[in-house]
């Protein structure tokens, strides 16, 4: 009689448990927020111009002063010296390794794809200096994964780093420190595919059937570890290759979808490759159904039963949502490459970290029943769940979902 040691596999969906809870957890409790910070160097000084989402500043302050839930120009104005003065204490700045003093012009509003900003504008007048240092820690102390995108304009051209993890930067005019740009946005990367929930969501659910098989009678564990690794990767080759594609295409401006669409089109994406694996049988589902309900109940088995195709196709979508990040920052063709190639290696870099941590878990559990008939299905309702409440938000544009 064959012997079968369960606890292994009760420590591993354990931990499993436990990973699950914690990313829930953290995507309920905090949203990442995104600031921008553009600088316009000149030969008589410095113009500033420093952007954080009011819903940031809300959070910081309280600026809903009645309590309605909606922030108001007077509500944000009547507060512009208190929260001026919190800004000036978090960006600093130097020339030539000296710290020189900004002046507040005006408060500002602008809307941009991921929100509204207010724009707390500044002037540091008579700097003929060649090395300009940024200093920054804005919200730190209460949201550690807060960075801001930083867009340094100068005769020469447009120069771009990312603030957050790492809190200082300097600009020496006249000059490019490649490396430094392609590092500042491969953390961005790492941070934005860390973040980014929905993203997480889809890989989850093209992944959990990775190492399973569709059986006549349901879901059954794959033969060796060479087939459920091969599954793997051309499960994340298919989505690399696809989102590495648009992500290109919408940063060149050949491609720039709305945004509002984009963000629909992926928590449907999501909806589709979870409701695919809770379907686990392969003979004839849907064959007694009415008219072209049968056409498409074959066209989504068809589909949804080859995750390599469905990794591709809706990773092309998933690039243009990656895209929204580098074209806030509103960089040229000849500035783009270098963050592209970099923001890109992160966001791969980001992936494969979830990958080595789930994939190891998911092959010891393959053939159990908890995992076949529990974790698989069960994870899969959730995210299919958590997508459906994101493609009525987005599409509906309430915007009322916290991540």
């Amino acid at each position: 009689m064959k012997r079968t040691r369960i606890w292994p596999a009760r420590v591993v969906a354990l931990m499993m448990a436990c990973l699950c809870r914690w990313l829930v957890v953290s995507a309920t409790a905090h949203t990442a927020s995104t600031g921008h910070l553009e600088v316009r160097w000149a030969e008589d000084g410095l113009t500033v111009d420093i952007l954080l989402a009011i819903r940031d500043l809300d959070d910081l302050a309280g600026l809903d002063g009645d309590g309605d839930g909606e922030i108001v120009w007077g509500e944000l104005k009547g507060r512009e010296a208190e929260l001026t003065r919190y800004v000036a204490e978090r960006v600093r700045f130097t020339a030539d390794g000296q710290p020189v003093r900004a002046t507040a012009t005006s408060l500002l509003v602008d809307r941009r794809t991921e929100g509204c900003f207010a724009v707390f504008r500044q002037a540091i007048p008579g700097i003929r200096s060649q090395r300009i240092g940024i200093e920054y820690s804005v919200f730190r102390e209460r949201d550690p994964l807060h960075r801001t995108l930083v867009r340094f304009t100068e005769p020469n051209g447009v120069r771009t780093a990312v603030l957050g993890v790492v809190p200082a930067v300097e600009f020496e005019v006249g000059t490019r420190d490649r490396g430094s740009t392609f590092v500042g946005f491969l953390k961005e990367g790492l941070h934005h595919i860390w973040t980014g929930y929905d993203h997480l969501a889809f890989l989850l659910a093209l992944l959990l059937p990775a190492v399973l098989r569709r059986g006549d009678t349901g879901w059954e564990a794959v033969e060796g570890f060479r087939t459920a690794l091969v599954r793997i990767l051309g499960i994340v080759t298919a989505f690399t290759a696809a989102h590495s594609l648009t992500l290109a295409l919408a940063v060149f401006d050949v491609v720039r979808p709305q945004s509002r669409w984009v963000e629909s089109a992926i928590a449907a994406s999501i909806l589709f490759a979870a409701a695919g694996n809770i379907r686990g049988r392969t003979r004839a589902e849907g064959a007694h159904a009415p008219g072209n309900l049968a056409g498409w109940s074959r066209g989504f088995r068809w589909l949804s039963s080859r995750p390599v195709a469905v990794a591709f196709l809706f990773g092309l979508i998933h690039g243009f949502g990656f895209a929204g990040v580098l074209a806030e920052m509103g960089l040229g063709a000849g500035g783009v490459l270098l963050p592209l190639l970099g923001f890109n290696a992160g966001v791969e870099l980001g992936q494969m970290v979830c990958v080595l941590v789930f994939f190891p878990v998911a092959f010891l559990l393959r053939g159990s029943t908890l995992y076949r008939r529990g974790l698989m299905p069960g994870l899969s309702v959730a995210v299919g769940s958590l997508a459906f409440a994101w493609l009525v938000d987005r599409a509906g544009g309430f915007d009322r979902m916290p991540f």
